[in-house]
């Protein structure tokens, strides 16, 4: 292969990838934090569905919206008399009765049950044929107000607004479900912004590798040319080149499937790269029982836990209701009028003494009520099912919490660790080096140095980047990712808007 040609295939995806970088948007951690909650479509997804749930709940305010009612009615009625027709003849005469019905009325459910009812019934009466009434056409009203109220079964308002209840429940665990899914996208944006810096360095160091392998190869030509330095030098060098060549090629495919990862979370099709800066440790105070506290009142798995648990405790104590009898208390009064014209009806109204009232109570009770009985059962264990799950969950974050607090300790002695295995073969390099040049070393001894080197330094970056993604796992179990990072529920869900569930907090 032509040396031109040679250039040409290892060059071109290094132009490929810069004219990629250059439509790519340049982002540090708290700018890819900040897309990632404005851009990420699950998140939005989830935010959607919470505020679906908040019209649920608006829904289930309408029970109390007053309902108007509005009746119109004509009719005819053709008939036989039962009175005679009189002078001896015993034909029954034939009637013609017109009516014309026109009510309202007006109902409004109260938070105790009861429904209260306000009516004004219309009725034009007219005999067209046949034996007539004193007042012929005729026109009789009655204005009512009426009383409906459960007094055992069916009383409280915990049953009148069981389903707004539950609405609201429900609307508390799907905005713990946009935490959860905040918690899990935050996670995974800092895990891949400090992979990308992980291999962004191993990348930089990839090309420091093929540049002093090429320092090497030129150096071992011009020396065995001179005949200092055997042929098979050239040979060790070439092969130590192309080795470090392919390993920069992996270098470059990683951290670029990296960036592509990181640009989806983010929600950037143009693709993302990210600011100039290094992996650096950051200082974090653990305390297990403190964590595991924060946890208690912030994980969103948690929470969601205890508001299907109320939920369940509305649905008991709507279940025990419906265990007691069946008592309703009906009430009403009404005044009634009746004259010619519609206008002197209704001065009759307030005016006649035609009074009516009356006062009930009905007692109504299934033999037996199973269905009342077991729904009740079946609420019960249901609880103690959810309570069981929720103990069971507590104590596994309770672990979580102990697991990710000595992750942190670990990850910081092996950074201690690495960060002398560097040290050391940084030393042992520099020693062959100055070794080779007086030919006390071989082109291998070089090249197996500068591998160990190249083996430390990724061993140091790989553990800077495992003790963030531990202070990472740390905050997510311990519930405090969220609020470390100044991000904040903005209120309810509203789903006349679009302002998002999630907020956080400008520098």
């Amino acid at each position: 292969m032509s040396m031109k040609r040679w250039l040409f295939t290892a060059l071109l995806p290094a132009m490929i990838w810069a004219n990629e970088i250059d439509a790519a948007q340049r982002v540090d951690l708290v700018a890819a934090q900040r897309l990632a909650l404005e851009r990420n479509l699950n998140l939005k997804a989830t935010d959607f569905d919470a505020r679906a749930s908040e019209a649920l709940v608006r829904r289930g305010y309408g029970i109390y919206d007053p309902r108007a009612a509005a009746s119109f009615t004509e009719a005819e009625s053709r008939d036989l008399s039962s009175y005679p027709t009189g002078g001896g003849s015993f034909e029954l005469p034939k009637t013609v009765a017109e009516s014309r019905v026109f009510d309202l009325s007006l109902a409004q459910l109260l938070p105790s049950g009861g429904e209260v009812t306000v009516g004004l019934d219309n009725t034009r009466s007219r005999i067209a044929a046949g034996p007539s009434p004193a007042i012929n056409p005729s026109w009789r009203s009655q204005a009512y107000i009426g009383l409906t109220q459960p007094l055992l079964k069916g009383f409280g308002r915990a049953v009148t607004e069981q389903a707004i209840l539950y609405a609201v429940q429900d609307r508390q665990v799907a905005v713990q479900e946009v935490r959860s899914q905040a918690f899990t996208l935050l996670s995974q944006v800092r895990d891949g912004y400090y992979d990308v810096l992980r291999y962004r360095d191993n990348l930089k160091y990839r090309e420091t590798s093929v540049a002093l392998a090429e320092k090497i190869l030129a150096e071992n030509r011009a020396r065995v040319e001179a005949g200092v330095l055997p042929p098979i030098e050239n040979l060790e060098a070439e092969v130590g080149l192309t080795q470090r060549e392919r390993d920069l090629l992996e270098a470059q495919r990683v951290y670029r499937d990296a960036l592509d990862q990181l640009a989806v979370l983010l929600n950037l099709p143009e693709g993302v790269e990210i600011a100039d800066e290094e992996l650096e440790t950051t200082e974090l105070s653990v305390n297990e029982e403190v964590g595991f506290q924060s946890a208690l009142s912030r994980r969103p798995d948690l929470q969601q836990r205890l508001r299907r648990i109320e939920r369940l405790e509305i649905e008991r104590k709507v279940s025990r209701n419906q265990l007691l009898p069946g008592l309703d208390l009906g009430a009403g009064y009404g005044r009634k009028g009746l004259a010619e014209d519609y206008q002197d009806n209704l001065s009759s109204i307030e005016q006649d003494d035609l009074n009516n009232w009356q006062i009930g109570l009905t007692l109504s009770y299934p033999l037996g009520n199973r269905q009342a009985r077991n729904e009740l059962a079946r609420t019960e264990l249901l609880m103690k099912g959810e309570y069981a799950r929720w103990q069971q969950l507590r104590e596994e974050v309770r672990t979580e919490v102990r697991v990710a607090a000595r992750q942190i300790e670990v990850n910081r002695k092996k950074i201690e660790v690495a960060n002398r295995g560097r040290d050391l073969a940084e030393e042992k390099l520099r020693t062959l080096i100055k070794r080779k040049d007086v030919g006390l070393a071989t082109t291998r001894d070089v090249l197996e140095g500068e591998e160990d080197l190249a083996l430390a330094r990724t061993d140091q970056i790989a553990s800077l980047a495992d003790y963030n993604r531990a202070v990472t796992e740390y905050l997510r179990v311990t519930g405090m990712l969220l609020e470390s990072q100044g991000i904040r529920l903005a209120g309810l869900p509203d789903p006349e808007r679009e302002r998002p569930l999630l907020e956080m907090e400008k520098p």
